[in-house]
């Protein structure tokens, strides 16, 4: 087997989660629907942020830690060396969770766990706090206004009687996790406006955000970690499209960086939620308008999808002396054994590092098709797109 060198996260986990945190993320599937996910989400979302903790506690299923998979992910360089605790049921991930409590460990997720099921103290951020910065509503409470997109919020029923203006993006009023696009709707035509109001309907949301659709270059998904004293910009991956507010990856080039005062805009809305008592990786989705402003879109005070692909960008892109990374996911019907054999070439390549897999045998919901998630690293854009598909074509059963 070919020697690969470990990968050093951009950022310490002593920098990304205070020693007494645990990650316990099992939670209810009414906390998640809203984010277009599946039941499979509940079990698979704890196997994220590997390579990433340390020496920290963390809760995760069976299905994304058997051996095979560490030693496969150790193969790519990540480093893993959390007092893990291993659950196949429900029932067995929340006992595990309240003994970490007695043990003194705060839980964090990036979602809201289960109503009322852990008290506030033992969460690393209250859910209320969570709700409050999450919520896209709130969002002028956080960046400045010259950063905000026109908006306005009003409750559905009254938007039904009125007729389509303008392009708009309209957002959900929701205390409940949203993602993935969703719980937002492009609007450019009286059509489209239409069937998005009737969507929310059916969905009961009473109220939603009226958001002008500007114009934009680029939109970034920047990381940042919040300490009790200070916030730092990580890094940010330029996000991919397959349509308005539908993400479909991650790409992180040198070529085209969040600009500079879009850290500095990250870093003040990072203090922002700093001095309200958050703490813990974050993320702020950020776009370049064609008339050169800075635009925020939505608040992520999580970590997101491409949070691990930006701590480790930097140390793997050195590594192989590649400076363009994409990110690559499959699902597959083929065995996991199956899944090694292919992926082993590319990872000792050096132009594949998974960052997470999942075994189906082990998870019901899977349904039978196990998981392959990470990133692949290329000289150029063109490089990396072409490998993240060429990745995906590998894993076709």
């Amino acid at each position: 087997m070919t020697v690969i060198t470990r990968l050093q996260p951009a950022l310490s986990p002593d920098r990304l989660y205070p020693s007494d945190a645990a990650y316990m993320a099992r939670t209810e599937f009414d906390q998640i629907r809203m984010t277009g996910l599946k039941p499979v989400t509940l079990d698979a979302v704890t196997t994220l942020l590997l390579g990433l903790l340390g020496r920290r506690a963390s809760v995760r299923h069976r299905a994304g830690v058997t051996d095979e998979i560490m030693a496969i992910l150790e193969r790519a360089g990540l480093e893993i060396e959390e007092d893990m605790r291993v659950y196949e049921t429900a029932e067995q991930a929340e006992r595990l969770a309240t003994r970490l409590i007695a043990e003194g460990h705060r839980i964090f997720s990036p979602y809201p766990l289960p109503k009322g099921r852990f008290p506030d103290r033992a969460q690393l951020v209250a859910p209320e706090l969570w709700t409050s910065l999450n919520a896209k509503e709130y969002l002028d409470r956080i960046v400045p206004p010259d950063n905000l997109a026109p908006r306005r919020i009003a409750p559905v029923e009254a938007l039904m009687r009125s007729a389509f203006m303008r392009p708009v993006f309209v957002k959900a009023c929701l205390e409940v996790a949203t993602g993935a696009g969703y719980a937002v709707r492009h609007c450019s035509d009286e059509a489209q406006w239409t069937k998005a109001l009737e969507w929310f309907r059916a969905e009961n949301i009473d109220r939603v955000i009226v958001e002008d659709a500007i114009a934009h270059r680029t939109c970034w998904c920047a990381t940042f970690a919040v300490e009790a004293s200070r916030t730092t910009f990580i890094g940010a991956a330029e996000q991919l499209f397959s349509a308005p507010a539908c993400q479909s990856g991650s790409m992180i080039d040198p070529a085209n960086p969040l600009p500079r005062a879009g850290r500095e805009l990250v870093v003040a809305v990072g203090e922002a939620a700093r001095r309200q008592g958050y703490i813990g990786l974050a993320g702020l989705d950020v776009a370049l308008a064609d008339d050169g402003l800075l635009i925020v879109l939505d608040p992520n005070f999580r970590f997101n999808a491409s949070s691990t692909q930006v701590l480790l960008h930097t140390a793997a892109t050195a590594r192989e002396g590649l400076a363009v990374s994409c990110s690559a996911h499959a699902a597959t019907l083929l065995p996991l054994e199956k899944i090694r054999r292919r992926i082993e070439g590319p990872i000792d390549d050096g132009w594949f590092v998974p960052t997470r897999l999942l075994d189906a045998r082990w998870l019901q919901t899977a349904e039978g098709r196990s998981m392959c998630t990470g990133f692949v690293l290329g000289t150029d854009r063109r490089q990396a797109l072409a490998r993240s598909e060429a990745l995906k074509t590998l894993l076709e059963a």
